[in-house]
């Protein structure tokens, strides 16, 4: 008997060892976080989104229906997902009792999101694959679930390319919402620089983050307007804009409401973007140039612009309008590009929408083309506050010092 004690007493461990026990002293670090790729850097820096993230899941508080508090809620969006600690900490999660609510783009392949799909899931009605939508009556009995919706949630095409990860409440916080340029997998840690913004008990950010889900969820369609939250030095968008022009361009906007003369002499513009092309690309870069041209300080980090963006940005840097820099790097010689700038952020140091003295980040998962203002699922997030711009102007130093610049000097 006490041979199968013990046996029961270690069975018993390696299960709840499984599910992952909660600190509630825990508290996640507030503010921003960004990886290294390879080559550069140990495998905690390259996963250090990845993991930092993973961290504030595997915190989240255990629950039962006949405890008096609010079951834990945690809302996932994602592009890509392959990363098996996350998706180990978000089961573990669920077996926990917290509601595990994920929104995947329908695209994604591989054992990882499928064994995360089932184990959220199996339980469903009527079944695996059956229809979910906000009403808690198609989740199952541990009321969570993973959807792939048909193109993005709320638009006509496109893709679910949002990266969030919001959290009712982690170890000792409550109401954390994250931005992030990375999704939870290898490429993200391993062949991009990217960024993470984590806001710390804001309810009305996450209220909003929560309905945006729930609209992913049924698979509402956005409206022609812009869908945003102002929470103090917070401004969040959400995307898709049908009928989305040059006008009304959310981006467009705020570099409109930059002047070139500041309280801190010409006003900097620091960018590190990875994808633009086509019509919006190009009046985005133009309107850096036109900027440059009026005096400010434009550098900017390109990940993948197209041809001609490209071109263009490179006949300003030839006539020293704007400093320009390439992040791409071909690894084994294949031709192919291993390691470029994944981020999609704009700094700002000087004059914007009338404050002599801003400092202003624009960053989120939305690249500089226009199916990622018209098309896909997207959010963006501006932060008014000297001590994220001091975080992300250091981490635009670290990228640019692992680029080369364009035109390179003879």
């Amino acid at each position: 008997m006490k041979v199968l004690g013990g046996l029961f007493l270690a069975l018993a461990l390696v299960f709840t060892t499984g599910l992952g026990t909660a600190d509630a002293a825990y508290a996640p670090p507030g503010g921003a976080a960004f990886n290294t790729p390879r080559p550069w850097g140990t495998s905690a820096q390259r996963y250090h989104i990845v993991r930092t993230v993973d961290t504030a899941i595997r915190n989240v508080p255990g629950w039962s229906s006949n405890e008096a508090v609010a079951q834990p809620v945690i809302y996932i969006s994602q592009f890509l997902l392959d990363d098996k600690p996350s998706v180990d900490a978000l089961i573990n999660a669920s077996n926990r009792g917290d509601s595990v609510r994920v929104v995947l783009d329908p695209d994604i392949v591989g054992h990882q999101a499928d064994r995360l799909t089932w184990a959220l899931n199996h339980d469903n009605k009527p079944d695996v694959n059956g229809p979910i939508s906000s009403d808690p009556k198609t989740w199952g009995a541990d009321e969570s679930y993973v959807l792939r919706c048909t193109g993005s949630c709320r638009g006509g095409g496109g893709n679910v390319h949002t990266k969030f990860y919001a959290f009712s409440r982690t170890g000792s916080v409550k109401n954390v919402v994250m931005v992030s340029s990375s999704n939870l997998n290898k490429g993200g840690a391993l062949n991009g620089w990217n960024d993470l913004y984590v806001m710390r008990q804001r309810p009305k950010t996450f209220a909003k983050f929560a309905e945006i889900h729930a609209e992913m969820t049924d698979q509402t369609r956005a409206g022609t307007g812009l869908d945003e939250v102002v929470d103090g030095p917070y401004t969040s968008r959400f995307f898709p804009m049908e009928n989305a022009t040059k006008a009304n361009d959310p981006t467009m906007k705020d570099l409109n409401r930059i002047r070139c003369h500041s309280a801190f002499g010409r006003t900097r513009i620091n960018v590190s973007m990875f994808y633009w092309e086509g019509t919006r690309g190009a009046y985005l870069a133009s309107k850096l140039i036109s900027l440059a041209r009026d005096g400010c300080q434009i550098s900017v980090i390109y990940g993948a612009p197209s041809k001609a963006v490209r071109l263009q940005l490179r006949a300003a840097a030839v006539k020293h309008l704007i400093n320009v820099y390439d992040s791409r790097w071909d690894l084994n010689g294949d031709g192919a590009y291993d390691v470029r700038t994944h981020e999609k952020y704009v700094l700002v140091k000087g004059t914007f929408a009338g404050n002599r003295s801003a400092h202003l980040v624009m960053t989120g998962s939305q690249n500089w083309v226009g199916g990622s203002l018209s098309k896909g699922d997207e959010v963006t997030l501006n932060i008014a506050l000297t001590s994220a711009y001091n975080s992300y102007i250091r981490n635009w130093g670290v990228v640019r010092n692992h680029s080369r610049r364009i035109p390179q000097s003879r």
